[in-house]
């Protein structure tokens, strides 16, 4: 696809793009807020419109000028004996889950993500978290896993976040290292994509539209945290996920489209 002015002015005649950006806005509050949550809700309704090979990309090419700096300025405030470990599993993985998710049908994928997101839920509602101590090599395996999940659907936080919210670390830092993480794991998977030419011009014209709603969107959250209440914020981003879970299931196609 070349690039044209007109196409990225057509695509906002489309109701589909509207759901886009309502979905992009909300997704950023929710990241911004907790630190996750964003892909959740974003990657499996965009890709249930224009498929996970334009969304996932799209997810990341967007991260990389709005959620990515908030990580990059969190970098004094995490704790890097936990965070690098981490990115040094993850950043091996990703071009293996880039290979997926360019070679895999699109509906496969799909059904994984909702697996994925689902299984994430399930996770927060239970509460369950690893209670034991982190060590640097469980937590390099859990970065190899969620690099593979994050390069092929774009969703790698129920391995982290399960990992990380278990311990005795304070909210705030437990927070830093989490954006420390998904902003220098976004900026590999970007890079890699490039490579590998995944950014197709059509990718570009959607991370233009997305870009700024899901930097509002982060923006927005950022203000609301220590302001809103925690408790009342996630239990209203768990249902937002599990929306955005049943709605995206290709069996719903023929509803949102």
């Amino acid at each position: 696809m070349e690039f044209d002015p007109a196409a990225l002015l057509a695509l906002f005649a489309q109701p589909t793009t509207w759901v886009i950006i309502a979905t992009t806005l909300i997704s950023g509050i929710v990241r911004g807020f907790s630190g996750f949550g964003g892909a959740l809700i974003l990657i499996p309704i965009m890709s249930a419109l224009v498929g996970p090979k334009v969304a996932v990309p799209t997810f990341y090419l967007s991260d990389l000028g709005s959620a990515t700096p908030y990580g990059i300025a969190s970098v004094r405030k995490c704790n890097w004996t936990m965070v690098l470990p981490m990115l040094l599993g993850t950043w091996i993985a990703q071009p293996f889950g880039a290979l997926l998710l360019e070679s895999m049908d699109p509906l496969i994928l799909r059904w994984g993500m909702d697996l994925m997101v689902f299984a994430m839920l399930a996770l927060l509602l239970t509460g369950w978290r690893f209670r034991g101590q982190p060590k640097t090599g469980l937590t390099f395996l859990v970065g190899l896993f969620a690099g593979g999940m994050g390069g092929a659907t774009g969703i790698s936080g129920p391995p982290v976040i399960a990992y990380w919210l278990g311990g005795r670390t304070e909210a705030a830092l437990t927070r830093a290292n989490i954006m420390v993480y998904y902003a220098f794991s976004s900026l590999a998977i970007d890079i890699i994509y490039f490579v590998k030419g995944v950014f197709t011009w059509q990718i570009v014209v959607y991370a233009i539209i997305v870009w700024p709603c899901y930097t509002l969107g982060l923006a927005l959250g950022a203000r609301l945290f220590g302001v809103a209440s925690e408790e009342t914020f996630r239990r209203f981003a768990y249902v937002l996920i599990a929306i955005s879970a049943i709605l995206s299931m290709p069996i719903f196609d023929q509803m949102i489209r």
